[in-house]
């Protein structure tokens, strides 16, 4: 009788540790199960921060007050051509860059055409990098009041999946030529922290016909996403005294 009772307390004890074993499998199975889930993997990436920034000053100068926007530009290839893909990004980022520039209200903008910029200057565009005259700014400010000018190119374009846009910005005062702010960057939806932070943004800025999917499609339209990179590039430009 002594032995049958040992036995069945025996029975008990593997049957509870078997249970307790079972029990704790499923629970790291549904844990594992929800690491996977892709809100809760948004939820938990970062968001990109755009780093390859320089600011002369963390607050603009108080006598920059209107900007001269010249035209986007694209490099030409190694064969002096222009990509047919980085000219559509232009056309269709252009006005995007604009918008965004001047949500940022940091001073007034002053788009200059690529008419108007030839009539000033000689040529419909310029990059940063060319070899500028040596009267370019004087020109500029005298024929358009601007304390400041702003180069803009469009350095990638990719408009298929998956997306990638690249910005580079530089602003110049008139009066010194000196960069008071630059940044470059390139914004490739492959990469988990700037798909994430696409996805915040359009949550945060909805479209003007917003869908249940809306937070994904941004990685899906080049316009959007566009939207996204220009407010990232805008939102590294210094302030304003008294800017919270």
């Amino acid at each position: 009788m002594k032995i049958r009772n040992e036995r069945q307390r025996a029975r008990c004890r593997i049957g509870r540790t078997t249970s307790g074993l079972v029990f704790s499998a499923s629970c790291l199975l549904l844990l594992a199960g929800c690491a996977t889930c892709p809100w809760l993997a948004e939820r938990a990436t970062p968001s990109y921060q755009p780093s390859n920034v320089y600011r002369e000053q963390t607050i603009l100068p108080h006598t920059v007050k209107r900007v001269a926007v010249l035209p986007l530009t694209v490099p030409n290839s190694e064969f002096g051509t222009r990509s047919s893909e980085l000219e559509f990004g232009r056309e269709t980022l252009w006005p995007v860059l604009l918008d965004e520039l001047g949500r940022a209200r940091q001073f007034e903008l002053v788009s200059v055409s690529p008419e108007a910029l030839r009539v000033l200057t000689g040529r419909s565009d310029w990059s940063s990098e060319d070899s500028l005259p040596l009267d370019f700014f004087d020109r500029l400010k005298d024929s358009l009041n601007a304390d400041a000018v702003l180069f803009c190119r469009l350095t990638q374009y990719r408009a298929y999946e998956p997306l990638t846009i690249g910005w580079r910005l530089k602003l110049l005062d008139s009066d010194e030529p000196r960069i008071l702010w630059a940044v470059d960057e390139v914004f490739d939806a492959r990469t988990p922290e700037v798909a994430a932070a696409a996805r915040r943004y359009a949550k945060e800025h909805p479209d003007s016909a917003p869908s249940v999917h809306d937070s994904h499609s941004v990685l899906l339209s080049p316009r959007r996403f566009g939207q996204y990179t220009a407010s990232a590039v805008v939102e590294t430009m210094p302030g304003r005294q008294g800017d919270k």
